[in-house]
């Protein structure tokens, strides 16, 4: 004799909610409630990378600044942004040796950005110091910067020049491309192309960051030539 368990009342509204699964309307509704998410996240996940990468940027500058320091302390002068007569020493290879590398190398490592394409124009370098410091000269050191705290000496660049020059000057060559800015974003006319032949994009301007002979660095949105002087403004 088979006994028949009485089935509770609620049983076939379970069962028929069990087997329907979702509707359309249902899942268009997931869809769009993780579209929305993902939406609201992209941008603060985009921004948190942009700052990672200008954090980096901001290290290999004090890195650069502490090798300068180092380095005038047993020269007794400032490295060589361009001076013909004792070529090939130049700041990015006179550093060298005081980021443990060989004074034979070009630029490379913290001499990049690492929002820099293609490592700089010339794919070893993407920062300059100052081009009013030894430029046509190897006399000047630590002492000639009467106010350090507004001297800039390196900042972003496109890699191009071994020196620094304002947005005031014609080579202005600061490169503000961090916080959404491209890597041709100038203040003047001194846009070069790729090394691949292609034309320089619409400059999208964000900010670049610099480092000062005090040792400090810091994010800027212009670079006047009141920063490049050597003397108190």
């Amino acid at each position: 004799m088979v006994i028949l368990k009485k089935l509770p009342k609620n049983y076939r509204s379970v069962m028929s909610a069990r087997s329907r699964g979702f509707t359309l309307i249902e899942l268009l509704v997931v869809i769009a409630i993780i579209a929305i998410l993902a939406g609201m996240l992209l941008p603060v996940l985009s921004a948190a990378k942009q700052k990672g990468v200008s954090a980096a940027c901001q290290n290999h500058l004090r890195q650069l600044n502490f090798s300068l320091v180092m380095f005038e302390e047993d020269t007794k002068e400032l490295p060589l942004v361009w001076y013909p007569p004792r070529f090939p020493e130049i700041w990015y290879r006179q550093l060298q040796p005081y980021l443990g590398r060989n004074a034979s190398l070009s630029g490379e490592g913290v001499f990049i950005c690492p929002d820099a394409k293609e490592g700089g124009f010339w794919g070893f370098l993407s920062y300059a110091m100052n081009a009013r410091i030894n430029v046509g000269t190897d006399k000047q050191k630590m002492s000639d910067v009467i106010d350090p705290v507004q001297t800039i000496n390196f900042a972003d660049t496109d890699g191009w020049d071994a020196g620094l020059y304002s947005d005031d000057d014609s080579t202005g060559n600061v490169l503000y491309r961090h916080s959404g800015g491209s890597v041709y974003s100038t203040k003047t006319i001194r846009q070069q192309p790729t090394r691949g032949g292609r034309p320089p994009r619409n400059p999208v301007y964000g900010v670049a960051n610099a480092s000062f002979m005090d040792g400090h660095v810091e994010t800027i949105k212009e670079a006047p030539r009141r920063l490049f002087t050597l003397e108190r403004d």
